[in-house]
């Protein structure tokens, strides 16, 4: 029999899904997209779950917070995905005995700041007693069907685009790790942003033809979205915004800018195709906040060019169990 530390939780997943698929559903986009979304006759409504953990999520200095942001904006960052707008979150926490009811007060805080900073609530949810804090959300929103955002959709010749820099909350957790006290970067990665407003001017732009969060790093989306639309990529590092505290925080880390940006992840920001002479329209609708990265083209390859030399893009991303 094969553990989870052997397979990882991609294969996991795909053997979760292989299963699923065997069984009838009444879902429009069912398991293996950011959320699923079931119809609701004039529109489709989506519905995401994702689950902190004290021992694999929360890290020094971390604050209870912080970690009720975090389950929120994970959750809505999937209905930010698929283009929705939020109707809600709801939360389930197992708690220990001896938590401080102060700490879980400041973990709802954290819940309700993050939905209303994109203008959603906090719907409800549960409690139970277990050894370790583990939170445990359910993100939901609605979307027009012509709308819907989804990972398959990119063909041949279609731009790629990411709504913001990438490698801040990579380079938070080296600032957090070695102590390097860069404020702006560790709020990054604490205190996660769901791009809810890129994603409805994306829905409703009528251009986007695939998209999804970059929860653990570029190029395992990039990849995901590949294996999605059946479409390979080329991937232009020099065009990926960086901002001058990632090169700063990996020199002082001793690790490789590239790293940060390509593979960590934690930044939340939407990566999304899009027909070329959507471009103007994109740019009415969202300024100067995405980039164009690259572009699709026929076949399976992921590639990254950098400084005139053109390389296969290494599929590393984070991956739980590993």
């Amino acid at each position: 029999m094969s553990r989870l530390e052997e397979i990882g939780e991609k294969e996991a997943v795909r053997r979760i899904l292989a299963q699923i698929a065997e069984t009838e559903s009444s879902s429009i986009v069912g398991p293996g997209d950011d959320a699923a979304a079931v119809d609701l006759g004039v529109i489709y409504l989506v519905a995401s779950t994702d689950l902190i953990a004290q021992k694999t999520h929360f890290l020094p200095g971390m604050t209870h917070k912080q970690m009720g942001w975090t389950v929120a904006a994970v959750n809505l960052s999937d209905v930010a995905a698929m283009g929705a707008k939020p109707i809600g979150v709801l939360v389930s926490m197992g708690l220990p005995r001896d938590l401080e009811f102060e700490h879980l007060d400041e973990i709802i805080d954290g819940v309700m700041e993050c939905c209303e900073s994109v203008g959603t609530e906090l719907l409800g949810g549960d409690t139970k007693e277990t050894p370790e804090i583990v939170l445990a959300g359910t993100g939901i929103g609605t979307v027009p069907k012509r709308g819907i955002l989804l990972r398959k959709g990119a063909s041949p010749g279609d731009l790629l685009a990411v709504t913001g820099s990438l490698g801040l909350a990579a380079a938070g957790y080296h600032s957090l790790i070695k102590g390097l006290g860069n404020r702006r970067s560790e709020k990054a990665l604490l205190e996660p942003k769901p791009r809810i407003k890129e994603g409805m001017a994306l829905s409703s732009s009528g251009c986007v033809t695939s998209c999804m969060d970059i929860s653990d790093g570029l190029a395992a989306s990039v990849h995901a979205l590949s294996e999605a639309s059946r479409v390979g990529f080329e991937v232009d590092y020099g065009a990926i915004p960086v901002e001058k505290d990632v090169v700063e925080i990996a020199k002082q880390a001793n690790a490789k800018p590239e790293d940060l940006v390509l593979h960590f992840g934690g930044d939340y920001h939407l990566l999304f195709t899009f027909k070329p002479e959507g471009l103007n329209m994109l740019r009415s609708r969202l300024g100067n906040t995405f980039m164009v990265i690259g572009k699709a083209k026929p076949g399976g390859e992921n590639t990254l060019t950098r400084g005139g030399k053109s390389a296969p893009l290494d599929k590393r991303g984070y991956e739980h169990f590993r």
